[in-house]
């Protein structure tokens, strides 16, 4: 009887370990997927110059504005270029400033790209929202 026991007990330590090993074997992690109809583009030289005056326009010292981590994407079945990033800027003082977070819709007008809808900043509400439309931007 002991010995039946025992030997129940070994094929189910055997069988456990065996499975075990085929659930953490060195296999190669998936590769990750491509958001649909999400692709990274490029901004000309005329996109980006609309997106830094549009930036430009939502802080405090458009003058010492500068951007930087910039990524643009476009969606399927959404119009303009949705880009994010951070934006960095000095006060009055003339004391650097942190870097902020911004996001900017850009769209075409006649012809030309313009930045006008977006965020900028780090207070609650202005972060949730840019965190949420930039969550595609990578």
């Amino acid at each position: 009887m002991l010995r039946l026991l025992l030997r129940q007990v070994l094929i189910v330590t055997a069988a456990a370990l065996l499975l075990t090993a085929c659930a953490t074997g060195n296999r190669p992690a998936p590769a990750p997927s491509a958001q649909s109809g999400v692709t990274r583009v490029t901004l000309t030289s005329e996109q980006s110059q609309a997106l830094e005056s549009g930036v430009r326009q939502m802080v405090d010292n458009p003058g010492t504005a500068q951007l930087s981590a910039v990524s643009a994407i476009t969606i399927a079945q959404k119009s303009g270029v949705h880009v994010c990033g951070y934006v960095k800027t000095k006060d009055a003082a003339g004391k650097e400033g942190p870097d902020l977070p911004f996001y900017v819709e850009m769209l075409e007008v006649e012809g030309k790209p313009v930045a006008e809808r977006g965020q900028v900043g780090s207070d609650p509400s202005r972060a949730a929202k840019i965190k949420f439309m930039c969550r595609r931007n990578g």
